[in-house]
C-alpha cells in the first residue's frame, strides 16, 4: 500500500504573543504578579511520566501516574497560590476516565482558574529522531482534541514540552509554531539559553524557545519525593539561601532578565505531592519573610513566558537542529519501526474509507479510537526509538498490532460496502489479507487458482504501482476491472534468503507474480488474478535466468542503465542521459563498544564505533533473473546479509531489497551494520536529509566535531524518514 502523510495547515504563529484574558480566571490572566524589582523564582510544580519505559504504559499508570494525579489535585486544592503542570494526556485520559463526577468538577475549577495546566497538549512527549511527522500531527490531534472537549479554551496549551527526547529536530518547533503555541521548551541538545527558532523560511515559521537548566529535574538536594531532603526549622534558612543563591546564577546564565524557571520534579515524582508542596510552602515563607529582593512563588511554564515576553527583549535567531545528541535509536529495533509504519499507513486508509463509505461512527468509533491510540503511545520517546527493555518493547508490538486489527476491521466494513454499491466490479465474497507481503508469504494467493487483489490509494492524486502477489510457479493471467487482460506481468522466483526465512515455514510460494496496477485517487481497484493450467508457458512471463559471466550484466530502468559485476554482482556504474557516473553500494559494518566497561555493543541510544567501518569481504552474485519489463539481481554480502536489486523499464528507481540477521553474538562483538554507496559526484560533503518526513535539510560533513567514542562518524548522523539526497552542482 502506497503511504499518505497528512499535512497540517500552515497556520503561522507570530513570535508576539497573543497574551489576553483567555478567561475569567485561566490562561495568561491567572498568571502571579511578578516584581520587576526583584528576582522572580518559577517554581514548576511537574511530573515526568513516559508512557512506557522501565515498566509498560500500563505498569506506570497502575504503580505511578494514576496515583501521581489524583494527589496533586488534592494539594492544588489546599492552597489556592499552587500549581501544577501536566503533559503526558495520555495519563491524564486514563485518569480521568476513572474519576467521580465530584472530582471531575474539582479537576474542572483548577483547571479553570489557571492552577492545573497542561503544557504540550500531546498524548505523548513525542521522540524527534524517529517519529513521522503524520503521527507526530495526530498524536497532537488526540491530546488537544480531549483537552478542549473536556475543559474548553481554559485548557489550550501555549508552551510545548519537549523535555526528554534525545535530540532536537528541526521539524517540531516548526509544527508547535504551525499549532499556534507561543513557545517552545527543550532539554537536551541545545545550548543553554533562550532564543528564537527560525525553523522553516518556506513557512515563516518562528517561535521562542528556552532550554531547562537541569535537564527537568530541581537542583541537587531539592526532590522532595518518600521523605527526601526534608525542609525542617533548623536547615529552612540554609536550603532556601542555597536554592536563592542557585537561581541567581542561572538568571545571570541567561541574560539577568529577573526570571527563572526551576522545574520541581522530574521521572514519575509527586505520588508523595505532600512532601513537594509542604516543602517548596516552607522556602516560599522564608524568601518572603528574609530575602525582600526575591519573589518565590509557584508558577507555570506560560506564567514564566508571560513575564520574560513582559520585558521587550531581542533575541538572537537559530535556524538549525540538533540531532546529533544521541544517534543509536535511529536504527534500534527497526522491526518495531516497521511495524509503527504499517499499523499508521493501515490507520490512515481506515480513516478515509470510513468517510468514503459514510460508516456510522457509533460502529466504528471505538475501532479508529484504538487504532489511534496505539499509534499515538508509539511516539513516544522510549517506544519508537527503542530504548525501552525487551518486556516493554513486546507490550508496544502487542499494542501496534491491536491497533492494526482494530484498522482492519474499519478498513472491511467499508470495503465490504463500497464493494456491495459498485456494480461494475464483481468480487469474491471472502475478503483475505495478506499480512506478511514483507516476506512473500500470502497463504490465499500461493493455493487458490483464482484470486481477486484488491489495491487502495490513499493518495488524492491517480498512481500507478507495481503489485507483488506471492504464487507457485505457474502460468497466470491477470485482468482489470473491466476484464481486460493485462498485458505487462512478470514472474520472478522468490530468492533463497527469503525462502528459508524461518517465518515462511510452511509457505508454499515460490515465486511472486508482478503487474502494475492503475488507481484512482483515494479509490480502490480489482485485479483478478487466474492460474492456468496450460502446457506452454505464456512468451510475455519467460523468465531469463543468467549465470555468472565476465561481462558486465546491464539492469534496464526507464531512462537509466544499471551495470553490475558479471561475476560479483557489485554495481559498478550508472548511465545517465548518455552520461555514465561511478555507482557503487555495499553492506559494511563498525564494530562497536559499550559506553561503560564490559560492555560489548553501544546500547540502545548510542552508536559508538570502534574505528572506520569494516569489509565483509568479496560479494557474490547468488542469480539474475529478467522476466517481461522487470530485471532482478540476488546477492550475498555474508552469511546473514542478502539483498534483491531490482529494477523496472518503465520507473526511474532502483528498489535495494535487503535481508539482514539474525545477527551473530557468539563472539561477543557489537556489530553496527551500514549500507553505503559511493558515486563519482563532486558534492563538496554537502547532503541533504529530510526532518520527520517533512521538510528537507542541508547538511555539510564537518571533519571537526566528534561524538561518542570521539567518532566523527556519530557526530555526523543524521535520520532519515523517507528521503536522502547529494547533487552535483557543475552537473
Amino acid at each position: 500500500m502506497r503511504e499518505i502523510y497528512l499535512i497540517l495547515g500552515a497556520v503561522i504563529a507570530a513570535i508576539g504573543l497573543n497574551i489576553g484574558p483567555v478567561g475569567a480566571e485561566c490562561g495568561y490572566a491567572a498568571c502571579p504578579v511578578t516584581d520587576p524589582s526583584k528576582l522572580n523564582i518559577h517554581l514548576i510544580a511537574h511530573s515526568h511520566d513516559d508512557v512506557g519505559w522501565m515498566e509498560t504504559a500500563d505498569g506506570y499508570y497502575d504503580d505511578y501516574t494514576g496515583k501521581i494525579i489524583t494527589n496533586a489535585v488534592i494539594e492544588l486544592e489546599k492552597d489556592p497560590a499552587r500549581r501544577y503542570t501536566q503533559a503526558e494526556i495520555y495519563f491524564f485520559h486514563r485518569w480521568w476516565r476513572t474519576q467521580t463526577d465530584e472530582r471531575r468538577h474539582v479537576a474542572h475549577k483548577l483547571v479553570a482558574e489557571g492552577r492545573l495546566v497542561f503544557v504540550n497538549g500531546g498524548w505523548t512527549v513525542n521522540d524527534e529522531g524517529s517519529a513521522h511527522y503524520n503521527n507526530i500531527i495526530d498524536q497532537m490531534t488526540l491530546g488537544l482534541k480531549f483537552l478542549n472537549s473536556t475543559f474548553g479554551e481554559c485548557a489550550h496549551p501555549k508552551v510545548s514540552w519537549q523535555i526528554d527526547p534525545f535530540g532536537a529536530s528541526l521539524e517540531m518547533p516548526s509544527l508547535y509554531a504551525q499549532m499556534g503555541f507561543d513557545t517552545h521548551v527543550y532539554n537536551r541538545g541545545p545550548d543553554l539559553g533562550e532564543y528564537i527558532w527560525d525553523t522553516s523560511r518556506d513557512l515563516n515559521t518562528r517561535i521562542f524557545t528556552t532550554i531547562l537548566h537541569n535537564a527537568y529535574n530541581p537542583p541537587d538536594g531539592y526532590n522532595f519525593e518518600d521523605g527526601k531532603n526534608t525542609i525542617t526549622d533548623v536547615n529552612v534558612h540554609d536550603k532556601t539561601q542555597k536554592f536563592i543563591g542557585i537561581s541567581r546564577q542561572w538568571n545571570k546564565d541567561y541574560g539577568n532578565t529577573n526570571h527563572v524557571m526551576q522545574t520541581m520534579g522530574g521521572d514519575f515524582q509527586y505520588r508523595t505531592a505532600n512532601n513537594w508542596f509542604d516543602n517548596m510552602d516552607k522556602m516560599i515563607k522564608e524568601a518572603k519573610a528574609n530575602h525582600p529582593d526575591v519573589n518565590l512563588f509557584y508558577s507555570t511554564p506560560e506564567c514564566y513566558v508571560k513575564a520574560v515576553n513582559g520585558l521587550n527583549r531581542t533575541y538572537d535567531e537559530r535556524t538549525v537542529d540538533y540531532l546529533s545528541y544521541w544517534v543509536g535509536y535511529y536504527a534500534n529495533r527497526p522491526a518495531l519501526k516497521y511495524q509503527d509504519r504499517l499499523t499508521n499507513n493501515i490507520l490512515q486508509a481506515a480513516k478515509q474509507l470510513s468517510v468514503l463509505a459514510r460508516l456510522d461512527p457509533s460502529k466504528t468509533g471505538s475501532y479508529i479510537a484504538e487504532a489511534s491510540n496505539e499509534v499515538a503511545v508509539l511516539t513516544h520517546h522510549d517506544a519508537i526509538t527503542g530504548t525501552s527493555p525487551q518486556t516493554t518493547s513486546d507490550d508496544y508490538t502487542q499494542r501496534l498490532q491491536s491497533g492494526y486489527a482494530a484498522a482492519k476491521q474499519v478498513i472491511r466494513r467499508a470495503y465490504s460496502y463500497l464493494k456491495s454499491t459498485d456494480t461494475e466490479k464483481p468480487v469474491i465474497v471472502t475478503d483475505v489479507y495478506c499480512d506478511s507481503l514483507n516476506i512473500t508469504d500470502c497463504t490465499l494467493t500461493e493455493s487458490a487458482d483464482r484470486v481477486a487483489v484488491t489495491a487502495y490509494n490513499p493518495i488524492a492524486r491517480p498512481v500507478t504501482h507495481y503489485l507483488r502477489v506471492p504464487v507457485t510457479d505457474g502460468v497466470y493471467r491477470v485482468f482489470d476491472s473491466t476484464g481486460a487482460e493485462v498485458a505487462a506481468k512478470s514472474l520472478l522466483p522468490v530468492s533463497e534468503a527469503v525462502r528459508l526465512l524461518p517465518e515462511r515455514k510452511g509457505s508454499l510460494g515460490t515465486h511472486e507474480l508482478v503487474f502494475n496496477a492503475k488507481l484512482p485517487a483515494l479509490g480502490y481497484t480489482t485485479y483478478f488474478v487466474e492460474k492456468h493450467k496450460a502446457i506452454d508457458k505464456d512468451p510475455l512471463m519467460h523468465v531469463l535466468t543468467g549465470e555468472r559471466t565476465a561481462a558486465a550484466i546491464e539492469m534496464k530502468g526507464k531512462s537509466f542503465t544499471l551495470e553490475v559485476d558479471g561475476t560479483t554482482g557489485a554495481l559498478q556504474t550508472i548511465t545517465l542521459n548518455g552520461q555514465k557516473h561511478r555507482l557503487n553500494q555495499s553492506f559494511k559494518w563498525y564494530k562497536s563498544i559499550g559506553n561503560q566497561t564490559g560492555l560489548e555493543d553501544s546500547g540502545s541510544y548510542h552508536f559508538c564505533p570502534d574505528g572506520n567501518a569494516r569489509d565483509y569481504g568479496q560479494q557474490k552474485l547468488i542469480s539474475r533473473h529478467t522476466s517481461g519489463a522487470v530485471h532482478e539481481l540476488n546477492q550475498q554480502f555474508a552469511d546473514y546479509i542478502h539483498q534483491t536489486v531490482r529494477t523496472y523499464e518503465d520507473r526511474d528507481y532502483i528498489e535495494f531489497d535487503w535481508t539482514v540477521g539474525p545477527i551473530p553474538m557468539a563472539d561477543k562483538i557489537g556489530k553496527e551494520i551500514v549500507t553505503r554507496f559511493e558515486s563519482d559526484l563532486q558534492t563538496d560533503g554537502v547532503y541533504y536529509t529530510d526532518s520527520n518526513g517533512r521538510q528537507t535539510i542541508r547538511r555539510k560533513y564537518n571533519p571537526n566535531i566528534k561524538g561518542c567514542t570521539n567518532s566523527v562518524i556519530t557526530a555526523n548522523w543524521f535520520p532519515i524518514y523517507s528521503h536522502a539526497s547529494i547533487k552535483d552542482e557543475n552537473q
